[in-house]
């Protein structure tokens, strides 16, 4: 009697069948793995490095790492030919704090723990009080976000974003109709057609997300949606055009994802999924390229926030 297939095993033959990562460089490869291997990671509240639970979430990055394992192994053999290079040293490590509990645990616990629904601002003490205290608010535009001077978990693109193609999924005509059979991957970029501004939260308060920042503070907001309101009228009623919206962003992966999945404003690379953000977006009625940050006075926030300090 044939024995059944692990899911191990069953994972990488369905990858085999759908080998969307045979046309793309090693270096996008050993790119590819450091973001997965990013994500699959998580701090424990033991201090400890470890990997996320038998559940949804655990299973959809072991998948991914399980298919680029699979990956280096049609190229380049078994493990660990491809790895050899110590590429994986460039990956955003979480610090470990065992045998010691994480601060962040320590500091979330003196308020009664991780309260529900809630939104949780990550950042530096000096910018996070007079947040707090006083509500006064820095907006930035979407553009700030690209500088390069910036943190890696903040510095992105946002204003546009990149998917892939396989030769085969692609069907490419010239001006006769004759077809043309691309050799290589396709990229489409989707590019926003204006400027905007933009306030980013985390949907979850996790042990690592304090490293990640380089954050020493976190502002915990336990009713959201009088603050995102408070926010939105603040900024419509200062700045002339501009409409304001809440949305948790959707994270995409660039090789699985198609051109019309991408919804500018909201879609960023999966490369960020384990900051599970969620933003305000203020849109212009009319196009614009270069913005100016906005300063917003809200009140204070600290009947229906908590501040806490690592």
């Amino acid at each position: 009697m044939k024995k059944p297939m692990t899911k191990s095993e069953s994972w990488r033959y369905a990858y085999r069948q759908n080998r969307y990562m045979e046309h793309i460089s090693q270096k996008k490869l050993e790119e590819r793995t450091i973001d997965i291997f990013t994500n699959m990671m998580t701090l424990s509240e033991k201090g400890q490095i470890s990997l996320h639970g038998i559940n949804e979430l655990g299973e959809f990055w072991m998948i991914k790492w399980t298919q680029v394992l699979e990956e280096f192994s049609l190229r380049f053999g078994p493990y660990p030919n491809g790895f050899t290079n110590g590429f994986l040293k460039e990956a955003q490590l979480i610090k470990p704090s065992h045998p010691h509990p994480p601060k962040a645990k320590i500091a979330i616990d003196k308020i009664g723990g991780i309260p529900e629904k809630a939104l949780f601002k990550f950042g530096k003490a000096e910018h996070l009080n007079d947040i707090f205290h006083k509500g006064e608010i820095r907006v930035a535009p979407a553009s700030y976000y690209n500088d390069p001077s910036l943190n890696k978990a903040i510095k992105d693109n946002e204003l546009s974003f990149t998917v892939t193609s396989r030769p085969s999924d692609v069907h490419i005509t010239n001006s006769t109709g004759e077809t043309i059979n691309p050799i290589g991957n396709i990229e489409f970029t989707v590019e926003s057609t204006t400027n905007y501004y933009v306030f980013c939260f985390a949907q979850n308060y996790t042990y690592r997300e304090y490293d990640d920042f380089e954050a020493d503070t976190c502002i915990i907001v336990r009713e959201p949606e009088k603050l995102l309101e408070r926010m939105i009228e603040a900024f419509e009623n200062k700045v002339d055009g501009f409409t304001g919206y809440p949305t948790p962003v959707k994270y995409l992966d660039p090789l699985q994802a198609k051109s019309d999945d991408v919804e500018i404003f909201m879609s960023k690379h999966f490369r960020y999924a384990y900051q599970n953000e969620y933003r305000i977006i203020w849109f212009p009625h009319h196009q614009v390229k270069k913005l100016e940050p906005v300063y917003i006075d809200i009140g204070s926030i600290e009947s229906f926030a908590d501040i806490i300090y690592i």
